[in-house]
């Protein structure tokens, strides 16, 4: 049956996996962009475009009525979901989230549209071992913009709209273009700041963000949270530093603990840092068992592994 589907921030790197999929699905798919060239990026991948304020109930309400969508599904969270940017993609963030949630729920009761799918983040079980769902939330750091990410998840719950909500472990994937700086600062012998060696973290490649994401929009659970991880908890040294090794590089220098009064000053945010600190590990079982997801990659070696492939098949790297 083919859906007719809204995609928040369908430009950006996971808007781009799922809006391929939901297509290869026989879908429909309308995409609001978030950058001023986004529009042609979702063309070229098989969707619509509808170049509106994502802060704009009234410009979002159009467009759901237009499109006559039957599932919205919220990807502007997921901006700044990753540790490969040193934290600058959460600046102003709290304002962004709160905006944008905002204006959708508002848009998505005026239109009656059925479902809606939003995102948020693993990371704010905090410091957990194998949390599950139902597990309480909190702010690193009680950093403001983390709180906010909190708070938007409540707006969501406290809404009268049907809905799912995946909680995603880091991104990466070939999409990514931070993750390709990393490899300019390995040619420059750059040391990174990598937080503690034994800090796990949860990640997760794009194509298994996207087909989970595809799959909750297509089975509308509502009520239902999920977590969404590959399941092999890494840190993020560790995470870079086989990233190298896949590469045929030498490990990267790290820049010690010590050093991170120095390391706020030029080169990460306080975000970044509180996400470092965080040794957090998470169950995904509820989603396996519900709708079926199964991750293709099962593990950062093979997703890192199929990145450099996919590039170097590309001729995007050397």
């Amino acid at each position: 049956m083919t859906i007719n589907f809204v995609v928040t921030a369908a430009d950006t790197e996971l808007g781009q996996e799922t809006t391929q999929q939901l297509i290869a699905r026989g879908h429909q798919v309308t995409g609001i962009p978030l950058s001023k060239d986004g529009a042609e990026i979702i063309r070229s991948k098989g969707g619509l475009a509808a170049d509106v304020s994502l802060t704009s109930a009234t410009e979002l309400k159009d467009v759901l009525s237009t499109a006559n969508a039957n599932v919205v599904i919220n990807l502007t969270p997921q901006f700044a979901n990753t540790l490969l940017s040193d934290g600058q993609d959460w600046k102003g963030f709290d304002k962004t989230l709160k905006a944008t949630t905002d204006a959708l729920l508002t848009a998505i009761e005026d239109a009656g549209t059925a479902f809606l799918v939003n995102t948020s983040y693993t990371f704010l079980y905090g410091n957990a071992k194998d949390s599950t769902e139902t597990a309480p939330l909190v702010a690193p750091g009680d950093d403001p913009i983390f709180a906010a990410a909190i708070a938007a998840e409540n707006q969501v719950n406290n809404s009268k709209i049907p809905s799912s909500l995946l909680r995603m472990g880091y991104l990466y994937g070939p999409q990514s273009q931070d993750l390709k700086l990393y490899i300019k600062s390995f040619n420059l012998k750059r040391p990174y700041f990598a937080g503690p060696a034994n800090n796990l973290g949860n990640w997760l490649h794009f194509e298994d963000a996207a087909q989970a994401i595809v799959q909750a929009g297509e089975q509308q659970t509502a009520g239902a949270v999920f977590n969404i991880v590959d399941g092999t908890p890494v840190s993020f040294a560790d995470f870079i530093d086989y990233f190298a090794f896949a590469l045929g590089r030498k490990q990267p220098a790290h820049i010690p603990m010590w050093l991170t009064p120095v390391a706020l000053l030029v080169v990460i945010t306080p975000q970044q840092v509180e996400l470092l600190k965080l040794a957090t590990t998470v169950k995904s079982d509820s989603i396996r068992q519900q709708l079926g997801w199964k991750p293709r990659y099962l593990s950062y070696k093979e997703g890192l592994r199929q990145t450099v492939q996919t590039w170097r098949s590309k001729n995007e790297i050397k």
